[in-house]
């Protein structure tokens, strides 16, 4: 079951947000804001339109250094 929704337009953040969870063996969904409006949708679920964003069952991560910074200190949490 998966556990951590990555929420992504394509741009270079999220391209290197994706490859850290690959390479950390993070079992993740991506979902491709750029597409059918979702990406204002971001907006009304959290707040911002930026990405990456990272979900997890309790947190919100917005960001590829906050990402990163998470993935540090609790990635055995997102295994």
């Amino acid at each position: 079951m998966v556990k951590v929704y990555l929420f992504t337009d394509n741009n270079e953040d999220s391209l290197e947000a994706e490859k850290l969870l690959k390479d950390v063996g993070v079992e993740f969904k991506k979902i491709d804001v750029s597409k059918n409006g979702l990406k204002g949708w971001l907006l009304v679920e959290f707040g911002t339109m930026n990405t990456p964003i990272m979900t997890t069952p309790n947190a919100v991560i917005v960001g590829l250094e906050n990402i990163q910074k998470y993935v540090r200190t609790a990635w055995k949490k997102l295994l």
